[in-house]
């Protein structure tokens, strides 16, 4: 699919969503979609599962440094397409947070995606199932440091690295090339481009073929 016809999807979108409101003009999108084999995997959370339900280990200030990201992406959004809550419970968690080197994936089937920080590090593993056409939930993500965080102030390297791995978990599963972006493979932008903010419009109104399971 073209990117004249990813703009075409999201103005439809955004039409349909609120017809008396026109959509600023915006920086065309990246590919956000994870190409598994022959298929090409797109998602985004469903409403009815809105918000989504975020478990963080209570490490570091992490649970400060996961929400200040869900605020960063929830604003990038028009019409509320996406929004999540911290919850005090892992077993009703749709995400978990963890604040340690990533482990060996748990299955096969999953999907790695990688960041590098100076000072810290994170992953978001994407298990897709055997059907390919499923994300098995919880979506696990890692935040961590690379350093003694008693000696070296870690805290926007935590802000933007979080940040950069909640934009996996709403569904952008690519990195892009450009530096100024959020979702670069090494991030260092301390908020959004306005590629980003189109991508993630685009993302939520482009129709999915992976839904959400346990």
């Amino acid at each position: 699919m073209n990117r004249r016809h990813l703009s075409l999807t999201v103005l439809l979108g955004a039409g349909l969503a609120c017809s008396d409101m026109a959509t600023p003009a915006r920086d065309e999108p990246y590919e956000w979609r994870l190409v598994v084999g022959t298929d090409t995997l797109s998602f985004h959370w469903p409403r009815e599962m809105l918000p989504v339900r975020v478990w963080v280990e209570d490490s570091l200030d992490m649970p400060a440094h996961v929400e200040h990201g869900i605020g960063i992406w929830r604003d990038a959004f028009l019409y509320g397409e996406y929004d999540a809550v911290l919850v005090g419970d892992s077993a009703d968690a749709d995400v978990l947070v963890r604040v340690l080197t990533p482990p060996p994936k748990a299955v096969a089937t999953a999907a790695r995606v990688l960041a590098s920080f100076p000072g810290c590090g994170g992953a978001t593993d994407i298990d897709t199932t055997t059907t390919r056409f499923e994300l098995q939930l919880p979506v696990r993500m890692y935040v961590f440091p690379k350093f003694d965080p008693a000696l070296v102030d870690l805290s926007e390297c935590f802000d933007i690295t979080a940040t950069h791995e909640i934009g996996h978990s709403l569904g952008i599963f690519r990195h892009t090339g450009d530096p100024a972006d959020m979702m670069y493979s090494d991030p260092e932008a301390s908020g959004l481009s306005e590629r980003d903010r189109q991508t993630a419009e685009v993302l939520s109104h482009y129709p999915p073929n992976m839904v959400p399971v346990r």
